[in-house]
């Protein structure tokens, strides 16, 4: 029997993003040769093979939305030269629209089927304030990132991060072809099986304090303000984790320094953030909701962050208004709050909850099983089914075609 043949594309190196990697993995669990074709950092190795999977590092560059066309070409030309050493193919998976025109233009070619898998909401997931004062270097990019994207409109398959996300896209593009919903979540067996207070004695953490932890990008519209003035009026037993680095690193130092319930502890490793956020007995995360102009991609998408929390068993507190507002609604692994609602009111309601041990354990467990990576597995697999029983169908119908004339 045929082992069909999968191109990865992605625009990151092959370490920098789990959701890939698993993705890529999971393909050759389920019987696919999978080549990911990714891009190349200083003292990687051009190849390797690992857990069933070939690693081509082939981009000096990133495939990019800037205006540094030479580079993003060389990219782009690395990327062809590249897919063409190899055998043909029988799936481009396309991670984000940078790879995209590439995996159009290759199936085309080949004859083969390619998938369009958005990590965001990419009509409006670039903001301004990173290009400064160069206003047209913004329009540009946009403008690219929306070229590329109308490419999904040609896709053979749909890969999104919320149910959200492609319900939109779905209406937006008029998509009608195969479509699923991989979480960036985590396997089931992914979680810290030591008790939380043998990892808080070895974290440092004292017994008789409740920390409330916030990780990801310290940026302005990611609450960080609003986090750091709700844990100052919560009781002075209240301590908040503050874990990352972003544009509004200097804020959050200045107030490590200047009251002692903020702990910052800068950038760590996934797997020793991962052991904070499973000691600390809340996860904070109240985004700047900006109502009609809120970008797209803040509303559509659901963070990591979610999972984090879920997969450790404390509970979520946030804004509603959101995709991942709704999944914690769902299973009730935590409390949405209403915008307009006074800081002092959460707060309050926030140590009414946690003093009062509201979460049970089964409302994670539920959650746990409902996101879990063999889910996303699942969904995977059937996609992948899909999009080659319509190539077999197309190929048997050329093949009856072609005898008849």
């Amino acid at each position: 029997m045929k082992k069909f043949r999968v191109a990865v594309l992605s625009d990151n190196p092959s370490t920098k993003d789990p959701r890939i990697w698993r993705i890529t993995k999971t393909l050759a669990e389920l019987g696919y040769e999978v080549t990911l074709f990714c891009q190349k950092e200083k003292g990687d190795r051009e190849y390797d093979y690992i857990e069933n999977v070939h690693i081509r590092r082939v981009l000096d560059y990133k495939l990019g939305t800037s205006v540094l066309i030479d580079k993003y070409l060389i990219a782009h030309f690395q990327l062809r030269e590249a897919l063409l050493k190899e055998e043909r193919f029988d799936i481009f998976h396309c991670h984000d629209p940078e790879t995209w025109p590439m995996g159009y233009l290759m199936a085309r070619e080949q004859k083969a089927k390619w998938i369009a898998d958005s990590h965001e909401y990419f009509p409006d997931y670039i903001e301004k304030r990173y290009y400064g004062n160069d206003i047209n270097k913004y329009k540009t990019a946009v403008q690219l990132t929306k070229n590329r994207g109308n490419y999904i409109r040609y896709a053979d398959g749909i890969i999104t991060v919320s149910e959200q996300t492609l319900n939109v896209l779905s209406e937006e593009y008029c998509l009608t072809c195969p479509k699923t919903v991989i979480y960036n979540t985590r396997h089931s067996d992914d979680v810290i099986s030591d008790c939380k207070q043998k990892i808080r004695q070895e974290l440092g953490l004292k017994e008789q304090l409740k920390y409330l932890v916030f990780a990801g990008n310290i940026m302005p519209d990611r609450g960080i303000d609003t986090i750091i003035e709700m844990v100052k009026l919560m009781p002075s037993h209240y301590k908040l984790v503050i874990i990352g680095d972003g544009l509004s690193v200097d804020c959050v130092e200045r107030e490590s320094k200047i009251s002692d319930k903020i702990i910052y502890l800068g950038r760590l490793d996934y797997k020793d953030l991962i052991k904070y956020v499973y000691a600390c007995d809340g996860y904070l995360y109240f985004p700047h909701h900006y109502g009609e102009n809120m970008l797209g991609n803040y509303k559509y998408t659901i963070p990591n962050k979610l999972f984090d929390a879920i997969f450790s068993d404390i509970p979520f507190f946030t804004y509603d208004g959101f995709a991942f507002s709704e999944c914690v609604k769902k299973f009730g692994v935590g409390i949405v709050y209403p915008v307009e609602l006074d800081l002092i009111s959460i707060a309050n309601d926030i140590v009414d909850k946690l003093e009062n041990h509201t979460f049970a354990k089964e409302s994670f467990s539920k959650a746990k099983s409902y996101y879990s990576w063999e889910n996303q597995k699942y969904n995977l697999d059937n996609l992948y089914k899909q999009i080659l029983l319509d190539k077999f169908e197309k190929e048997e119908h050329n093949e009856e075609f072609a005898s008849t004339k």
